[in-house]
């Protein structure tokens, strides 16, 4: 894949990440049953929501917009936005269950965590497909600007 098609497939993944995140951490999880939570390291759906708009969405909206004007800095972006949707989703699955097992295969929600986790290893392949890019400009260490950059004083 072309380092272009690999920023705009970046741009549009983690657009709908941080658009998925952010509103479903406002109007679905307080809707979420408590019953689900019970008997988790959690009392309410506060943290959890905090964690999806904050973290997930968060970072997903960085990544989003760094792939568009620094490409380096949005691959490392959405490498980090994929660890973090994929984390969410495995403490999800520790604290309720993973849906289809717990909730049956009927269940309108049994998908999505299978859905965001591959969605989270997308992310991350082509995030580090960009990282690694030919011609990518990466940060050097222990190098100035000035030294990158002769006949600058």
């Amino acid at each position: 894949m072309s380092h272009w098609k690999t920023r705009i497939a970046l741009l549009v993944l983690d657009s709908v990440l941080a658009v998925s995140a952010i509103v479903s951490a406002f109007t679905v999880i307080p809707g979420l049953p408590r019953e689900w939570i019970a008997g988790s390291v959690f009392p309410d759906y506060t943290v959890p929501a905090l964690a999806l708009g904050v973290l997930v969405g968060g970072t997903a909206l960085i990544a989003a917009l760094a792939v568009i004007f620094r490409p380096v800095l949005g691959a490392a972006a959405a490498m980090v936005s994929a660890v973090m949707i994929i984390g969410f989703e495995l403490v999800e699955i520790a604290a309720v269950g993973f849906s289809p097992v717990t909730y049956g295969m009927d269940k309108p929600q049994s998908w999505l965590q299978v859905a965001y986790l591959a969605l989270g290893a997308v992310i991350a392949f082509l995030g580090a497909g960009l990282w690694r890019a030919p011609g990518g400009r990466r940060p050097s260490i222990g190098t100035s600007r000035q030294a990158r950059q002769p006949g600058l004083l």
